[in-house]
């Protein structure tokens, strides 16, 4: 890796915003490393400053690519010791449409992503990674990352934000690796982790989730703590191994349609016995506990 392969972001750096130096790589698809310096990064008021188109507030789901600031794909992002991504505004800073789009951190292809905490309030997610099926067959690697999401505030008798910690995509053929991470959701019983695979045909080139020594945590009674969901209604297998995991709460197999299947085979390894919920008929992958 050349030297101009290499980044630096902080205070004292060449770049001091994380966004606009995503801006300048967009189109750079080449490995290379980003390093964060020690600090809190305030990713809301970099969208700001960086003249980020605000969306609607009718704004649709999926419509996010238009408004949202991604990491350029083959890229690792690391923390050099404390290092904070936040996007908290307060209600009176940020509109419903922009609270539903903009996540702290976006992802499309392949990743590597260390030593981070996410904080996201009023916010989409900690973490959007989610390339529509467009980046198949890459890895997608977190480690030390901790994820903390917190119930987004009412504004004009609305709730801003989507109130997940994260929201994964999975292309056909992607590895989603998380090793020594954390997905907390504060102030309800809502899904700490959150993933669905991608509308493919491909029923042999499926994703493969792999969690070890996690941490998932959501309110106290929350049987839906990491939410694994079924969008397509094909038949496929997704391999999915918890190991060495704590899980608060349960799992919840959620079927996104009567005509979706249940596509995730889990396995539990020395990770607890979380409850298990299947929201549409009879499980084909009953989860195994190890």
């Amino acid at each position: 890796m050349t030297r101009k392969s290499v980044y630096y972001v902080g205070p004292g750096r060449e770049y001091t915003s994380l966004t606009k130096l995503f801006l300048k790589l967009k189109e750079d698809e080449s490995k290379k490393t980003i390093y964060i310096d020690d600090g809190t990064y305030d990713i809301f008021r970099e969208y700001k400053d960086a003249g980020i188109p605000s969306p609607p507030d009718d704004v649709k789901i999926p419509d996010y690519f238009t408004y949202s600031v991604f990491l350029p794909p083959n890229t690792r992002l690391i923390g050099i010791g404390d290092v904070t991504l936040r996007f908290a505004p307060s209600a009176e800073e940020i509109t419903y449409g922009e609270s539903r789009t903009w996540s702290t951190l976006n992802i499309l292809g392949e990743c590597h992503i260390e030593n981070i905490e996410i904080y996201c309030k009023n916010g989409r997610y900690c973490i959007h990674d989610d390339s529509h099926n467009r980046y198949q067959n890459t890895t997608h690697f977190y480690k030390n990352v901790r994820c903390i999401y917190e119930m987004g505030d009412i504004k004009d008798g609305k709730q801003l934000g989507m109130n997940f910690t994260t929201g994964n995509g999975m292309a056909e053929g992607c590895e989603f690796i998380y090793r020594d991470c954390t997905f907390r959701f504060i102030g309800g019983d809502r899904p700490a982790f959150y993933t669905h695979e991608c509308a493919g045909e491909d029923t042999d080139n499926v994703p493969v989730l792999l969690f070890e020594n996690c941490q998932f945590s959501g309110g106290e009674n929350d049987a839906k703590t990491v939410m694994l969901q079924s969008v397509t209604g094909v038949n496929m297998r997704i391999p999915t191994l918890i190991k060495y995991c704590r899980i608060q709460g349960g799992i919840y197999l959620m079927l996104y349609s009567e005509a979706s299947k249940q596509h995730y085979d889990v396995k539990l390894i020395s990770s607890g016995d979380p409850a298990e919920i299947c929201n549409r008929g009879e499980n084909p992958y009953p989860i195994k506990y190890l």
